[in-house]
């Protein structure tokens, strides 16, 4: 949820511009909040984990998720030409318009 709201947030921002943004920095919120507060809830508050495990295992995961969401950008392009191309340019943005609105 958080993914998908910051994504939206950021592509009104943008006007629509910068996919490699809306992508990259939506992934870079939720995953914050992925890698340290489930590790923390799960394993700190729930678990036997001292913080410092919390904090050590939630930023190698934390910089794993960035760095292929950094590396998987131009997938992202690709698959949003093909698209485009298949569909047309003005359905694409209509189907994206209508998947906003639900």
């Amino acid at each position: 949820m958080v993914d998908a709201y910051t994504f939206h947030y950021l592509r009104v921002l943008t006007q629509h511009k910068w996919l490699w943004l809306r992508a990259t920095g939506s992934t870079v919120v939720s995953q914050l909040v992925d890698s340290f507060l489930i590790l923390f809830i799960a394993f700190y508050l729930l678990g036997n984990w001292s913080m410092s495990q919390v904090l050590a295992v939630g930023l190698i995961q934390y910089l794993y998720k960035i760095f292929l969401a950094i590396v998987l950008t131009p997938l992202i392009y690709l698959m949003h030409s093909v698209i485009d191309k298949y569909l047309g340019k003005a359905s694409s943005y209509k189907l994206i318009e209508e998947a906003q609105s639900l």
